[in-house]
């Protein structure tokens, strides 16, 4: 960012902060957020421990934060998140990636469970960061490094374990947003309705949403959409029974329904005063729907969990062009062609169990086992044996699925008050692929009362998905005017593999301050990627039907690749009421085999945030955070043509900030602005910001 730009950033957010912390104070209360390192997390080693004992590299969004901060969907969590970055796909949707990571290798879960989602290797967990609520969160808990000996083969970059609230009393929250962009484009509004309830063994919470957003209409007059808009309803139910002995049963389901579209218009001329307009809209009609039952336990000797569930994943997915043509100058009529139609099914279904019990006063066993089935079908899947014939092609149909087993060990063994020594083993068996054995190492040394040093060795596992193997799917363009993309599965890819080193140490100031420096690096092998294969679909009339011009993409093994880099991360308290945070991440991300970077990746990210909390609710309670992003590498949609991709680099700078304050013990209103300097970045390969956002919004409690 040019320094102009960073003072005019400064300014603003100073005259901003100067207002809103003008508050009037009265005689009423609210709990302040505890400012501690003894904060429990459970994603790193499946058992309850300390942020400041666990080996791995953790960072926690309490709710307290997600609050502050208004976040609505775990997009909006992770938005301060160290070494995370939320970017658009090639047509437009959102995916995430943790210290560089691929997103198919960033595990997302719920309360420990896998989600059924997009699946196909470039939208693997694609708006699921937009799909996921916060009304009913506890916390967010982010694991930065490989996971794979607890998690299996979709944890090789990282884990985001989103964990729900557990009902203690009976309340209530409706909560409503309404907001809009710069130039008053798009954005729209969010409600939202959570009841939660406990009655002598029984629990429940239900929680409910009807989410609306309008199209951001292109700048330049084209009349195109920069997003997908349209209407989300999510919808949660758990009910739970305490047993008298202490073990607990609850009943999980949930559903999640959108319906958005974007559109885009192009012209192309055929000689003077002759030309075609075309406006193509996508529809997108997504359902996922949830269930699951859990029956867990715990007494002094042991803590167990077992556990059935399913994601099913239900997709339509419709291209429809309106053409005109000119002649002469004189427009004719317009016609609606026939809609190109794509259905997808994905069905994982998940058994799976856990036991932690004490071997001795120094050691802690975790053992546990997973069933899973990946079913997928629909007419974007196509084994080599379909039969493709005529207009027929693009509508055949095919299904096929993977089942995994897999079983893990750990042990936390503590020799004395100084070492922590967590080995861990996996194996995963697939009726696809080879077995495989995985292992991790990880140790906290307590040098003294205030310093720890930390280091995690481990090793990765991922399997092809279903997709990767079978795929026969053609991707609309993104870009006016641009080549579709055309995705041909290869079944004889062959499993990634990856080996992570991290070493980090850690100093605190008493309850007040804390400092993390590491260092790691992850070397993958085998690592799965796209390619043109220099062919179009105009090639072979034959095997694409009523397909044209669509640039034919295959899937490889890169023999290696490697991500390495330095983070370092500190928070303070100053007084009792202001909390400041502040990192660093420099990130080295390259294809050893040719040298290249690897593409939207930042090579420095620094993020910074400060909040105030007041002692009195009645105050203004305010939060702040920045990210910056430098020298990040992206394909150049604009300036990139069919086989000759176009990579820069640029620095870009997202702050947010939020106030809020009680008009009574019930009620709290709040109003912030995203993306104050307003940087705007859309369409495909971009970094997804559509400008300036404004917020307003009121939450009641009773």
């Amino acid at each position: 960012m040019h320094k102009k730009e960073l003072s005019k950033l400064v300014l603003t957010t100073l005259l901003t902060g100067s207002v809103l912390w003008g508050g009037t104070a009265f005689a009423a209360e609210e709990d302040l957020q505890e400012f501690s390192l003894d904060t429990m997390v459970v994603t790193a080693t499946r058992t309850a421990m300390t942020v400041k004992e666990t080996p791995s590299t953790v960072e926690i969004v309490d709710s307290k934060k997600l609050e502050q901060t208004q976040a609505k969907t775990l997009h909006d969590a992770l938005k301060g998140a160290l070494g995370v970055n939320v970017f658009n796909d090639f047509q437009g949707r959102s995916n995430v990636s943790i210290r560089g990571s691929e997103s198919r290798h960033v595990l997302i879960m719920v309360d420990g469970k896998r989600l059924g989602g997009e699946a196909a290797y470039n939208s693997a967990n694609a708006w699921d960061v937009d799909r996921i609520r916060m009304e009913d969160v506890e916390k967010v808990e982010i694991i930065r490094g490989p996971a794979g000996a607890l998690y299996g083969s979709d944890a090789m970059g990282g884990v985001i374990n989103v964990i729900t609230k557990t009902p203690d009393k009976t309340t209530a929250d409706i909560n409503y947003e309404y907001g809009w962009y710069e130039d008053g484009k798009g954005a729209g509004y969010k409600g939202n309705l959570y009841l939660q309830g406990a009655e002598g063994n029984y629990s429940y919470k239900i929680n409910a949403g009807l989410n609306k957003n309008r199209p951001y209409l292109d700048p330049k007059g084209s009349g195109d959409s920069m997003n997908f808009y349209g209407k989300q309803q999510p919808l949660s139910l758990n009910v739970g029974y305490k047993f008298d002995n202490g073990n607990e049963l609850s009943v999980d389901f949930s559903k999640i329904k959108e319906d958005n579209q974007k559109s885009t218009t192009t012209r192309t001329t055929m000689k003077p005063g002759f030309w075609q307009d075309k406006v193509q809209t996508i529809y997108n009609d997504n359902k996922r729907t949830d269930y699951a039952i859990t029956y867990k336990g715990s007494d002094d000797k042991q803590d167990w969990m077992f556990r059935a569930y399913k994601s099913v994943f239900d997709k339509n997915y419709k291209n429809q062009n309106n053409t005109r043509m000119t002649m002469m100058g004189r427009p004719g009529k317009w016609t609606l062609q026939d809609p190109k139609i794509d259905t997808v099914k994905r069905t994982l279904s998940v058994i799976e169990g856990k036991d932690t019990f004490n071997l001795s006063d120094k050691n802690k066993l975790t053992a546990g086992f997973e069933y899973r089935k990946d079913q997928s079908e629909g007419t974007r899947l196509k084994k080599p044996s379909t039969s493709l014939n005529g207009a027929d092609a693009h509508a055949a149909f095919d299904k096929a699925d993977i089942n995994y087993l897999a079983a893990y060990v750990q042990d936390e063994f503590r020799p004395d008050e100084k070492w922590l020594i967590i080995p861990s083993v996996r194996f995963d068996h697939s009726d696809q692929f080879s077995n495989k054995l995985t292992s991790n190492l990880a140790a906290t040394y307590n040098a003294a009362d205030d310093v720890r040093i930390k280091a995690v060795f481990g090793q990765g596992y991922k399997t092809p998905t279903v997709n990767d193997l079978y795929i026969f799917w053609e991707m609309y363009a993104a870009n006016p005017g641009g080549k579709g993309q055309f995705y041909v599965g290869n079944p004889d890819l062959k499993p990634e593999k990856s080996l992570s080193y991290e070493l980090s140490v850690e100093k605190d100031w008493g309850d007040r301050s804390t400092v993390h420096l590491g260092v790691f690096r992850n070397e993958v092998k085998d690592l799965i990627s796209t390619y043109w294969t220099g062919k179009l679909t105009d090639d072979d009339p034959d095997l694409y039907p009523g397909v044209k011009g669509d640039m034919i993409m295959a899937y490889e093994n890169i023999p290696e690749a490697t991500l390495q880099g330095v983070e370092l991360y500190g928070s303070h308290r100053l007084g009792k009421n202001i909390y400041l945070n502040a990192g660093y991440t420099f990130l080295d991300a390259k294809d050893k085999t040719n040298g290249t970077r690897l593409k939207d990746r930042a090579k420095h990210q620094v993020t910074f945030g400060v909040s105030y909390q007041p002692e009195n609710i009645y105050a203004w309670d305010l939060s702040f955070d920045l990210v910056s992003n430098l020298g990040y590498y992206f394909n150049n949609g604009d300036k990139s043509t069919m086989g000759n991709f176009v990579y820069e680099t640029k620095d870009f700078t997202i702050a947010n900030i939020m106030a809020s304050r009680h008009l009574n013990k019930d009620t709290k209103i709040y109003l912030g602005i995203d993306n104050i300097s307003n940087h705007q970045n859309f369409g495909p390969y971009s970094d997804g910001n559509l400008g300036r956002l404004y917020r307003v919004g009121m939450e009641y409690k009773f």
